[in-house]
């Protein structure tokens, strides 16, 4: 029996998350990039990656903010290094999809979320590292904040 290509995303986002956690980026940069340009058996594993990511990420930013009292759709303030606030129609292609797959996510879309990955992911090799990393850190800062019953079981909290 064939394993189960969703699973196979989640184990391996969850081991590059134990590897951002632990500072180690630039294995998770190095793995990233191999599959990157490995073709496209690989390239759905990216995909399949990047999802488990964002929902994951989802997850735990819908709990975050029932705990808070906070329910409704959900938008995104975006801020630069300056904290000014950044359009999102200025941010590179691929890093603008990964926040509107996350933002249809977390607002019930998930259709809409993995149309959104596939664009986040269409950029070439180097914005597939790019975003991947991005949804990484991202969840490694909810991993933060987050309280263990909130995050997906296949994300091992106890890493660092």
């Amino acid at each position: 029996m064939a394993a189960d290509p969703r699973q196979e995303a989640r184990s391996t986002a969850g081991r590059l998350v134990t590897l951002a956690r632990s500072g180690q980026l630039d294995a998770v940069t190095g793995a990233l990039t191999l599959l990157s340009f490995a073709g496209r058996r690989q390239a759905e594993r990216l995909r399949l990656i990047l999802g488990a990511l964002i929902e994951a990420l989802a997850t735990m930013l819908i709990w975050r903010a029932g705990a808070m009292g906070m329910s409704g759709a959900f938008g995104a303030d975006l801020r630069g290094p300056d904290e000014s606030a950044v359009d999102i129609d200025h941010l590179d292609p691929p890093v603008r999809a990964t926040v509107r797959a996350l933002l249809a996510q977390v607002n019930g879309c998930p259709q809409d979320a993995d149309d959104q990955v596939v664009l986040a992911l269409s950029g070439g090799a180097k914005a597939n590292v790019q975003v991947i990393v991005l949804a990484l850190k991202w969840t490694v800062n909810a991993l933060e904040w987050c309280e263990a019953d909130a995050q997906p079981e296949w994300l091992d909290r106890k890493a660092s």
